[in-house]
């Protein structure tokens, strides 16, 4: 077996791994926020995503100047996160498949990019050890992975703005280890911009990153125009993101924030904040390893140290917000993973002369971690499946029933052992309940939009 991994290079399991992700993007459907984007943004109305919105108001996207017109009432009447929505309602215009190929290229960019800010190190350097640091780090330790990674949506909103966070912080961090260090001019203004437009936590924290970068450079005597340059850009992308008009008017409408903040703090702790940083643990094994016995340099000690505090610092700035769901939490996983590496290549060494110290006892563990996540990815893709098989089975029902005025279908069902032992590694009750599934009630958003799209009178699943 040790053989047979040896000869494995770590592009062929980089390969193999995308093989599998773009397998569990195909296998998931389009589902909730997916079906609200179909449809250009009823500014006029209550929006899109709103129970009782009135679904006779909706037009379907069909055209890029449909999804502008749209993001443009989206901006004013709900949110402020246009960059990730143009891409969402791209996506949801065409056949998913163009987004199931596509996020493979954005989940393998983040990978290299990772490896490349937090080593310094070019890719001919990559290794097994740290593509598979890199791939468990995220499959084990990064919040509601499911919803993240692999739903339209949320892999938008989560993974490909985390990827344009990393993009932007690449040349800093090159620079930070080689002087001199420039980018080609044409990639600055639209990544520094869309940067600070990107999600709430991420910028925000990128924001803080860049700044101390800013006045490390200045005090080395280094500080270049670019670097200015792209730290007004991404201020003024953070002002479009959190000035827009619809975070007032949304929370106005759906009444958020007027808990006691004593609950609203509470709430955010048990639901955000502790069960994000639980999943994460292990990420700060490398990181301690190196403050307590390595400590290389102060730089690099400032390196690992500044990211660590910004995966932390990601999640207090949730902490202030109305409502902390975990998914919310992947910026925070992706700034520690930095870290994480960072301290890995200082103690990396250290590890090898562990291992080949302990050669049973390494192997014995390798092979217990190798059949736990082999198992787990097989877990995820029964349930996956199975939920497949089940929509399959729903649109059967639905064919034969299209003329109906009220169409009842089996809700979709969980194998009872995932959640369990898969968690939100998968689909899970919870993704089910926010609206992963139909509801019991036609005037549901998740139900109404779906029956506008797909052309039916009312739909229900049953209890």
């Amino acid at each position: 077996m040790k053989k047979f991994f040896d000869k494995l290079s770590w592009q062929i399991i980089f390969a193999a791994y995308l093989a599998i992700f773009f397998l569990r993007n195909l296998l998931a459907p389009n589902v909730a926020d997916d079906y609200s984007y179909k449809f250009i943004w009823d500014g006029a109305g209550i929006g899109n995503l709103l129970d009782s919105l009135d679904s006779e108001r909706l037009q379907r996207v069909e055209s890029f100047s449909d999804i502008l017109y749209s993001q443009w009432q989206h901006y004013f009447t709900w949110g402020g996160r246009t960059v990730a929505h143009i891409f969402v309602q791209f996506f949801a215009w065409h056949d998913k498949i163009f987004f199931d190929l596509a996020t493979v290229f954005v989940f393998a960019a983040l990978v290299l990019m990772l490896f490349k800010v937090g080593t310094g190190l070019p890719l001919r350097e990559m290794n097994k050890s740290y593509l598979l640091f890199i791939l468990a780090g995220i499959y084990f330790c990064a919040p509601s992975l499911m919803i993240t990674t692999i739903w339209m949506t949320g892999a938008i909103n989560y993974l490909w703005m985390s990827t344009l966070v990393i993009l932007f912080l690449l040349p800093f961090a090159l620079a930070y280890r080689k002087k001199n260090f420039s980018p080609s001019s044409w990639f600055l203004v639209p990544c520094s911009f869309l940067t600070g437009w990107s999600s709430e936590p991420g910028a925000a924290v990128t924001i803080f990153i860049t700044f101390l970068a800013l006045i490390h450079f200045y005090r080395e005597k280094n500080l270049q125009p670019w670097m200015k340059f792209s730290f007004v850009l991404l201020l003024i992308g953070f002002a479009f993101l959190m000035f827009a008009p619809g975070n007032i008017h949304r929370m106005e409408m759906i009444k958020v924030g007027e808990a006691p903040l004593e609950y609203i703090f509470r709430a955010n702790f048990y639901e955000g904040f502790f069960p994000v940083l639980k999943g994460e643990a292990i990420l700060f094994v490398p990181i301690i390893f190196y403050f307590v016995k390595v400590r290389t340099s102060s730089k690099v000690s400032w390196f690992i140290g500044t990211f660590t505090v910004a995966a932390i610092l990601s999640l207090l700035v949730m902490m202030c917000s109305p409502i902390f769901p975990e998914r919310a939490g992947f910026p925070s996983t992706i700034f520690l993973m930095v870290a994480s590496l960072a301290a890995l290549k200082e103690i990396l060494p250290s590890v090898k002369n562990f291992c080949h110290r302990h050669i049973k006892f390494t192997a014995l563990v390798t092979m217990i971690f190798s059949a736990v996540w082999l198992t787990s990815l097989a877990g995820c893709f029964y349930v996956e499946y199975s939920f497949n098989r089940q929509i399959d089975e729903r649109f059967k029902i639905i064919a034969a029933h299209k003329q109906d005025d009220l169409i009842v279908v089996p809700p979709i069902k969980l194998p009872p052992w995932s959640e369990k032992y898969l968690g939100s590694r998968t689909w899970d009750n919870f993704a089910l309940l926010a609206g992963a599934d139909l509801k019991p009630f036609y005037f549901n958003n998740r139900n109404l939009t779906f029956c506008r799209y797909h052309g039916l009178k009312k739909i229900i699943c049953k209890e």
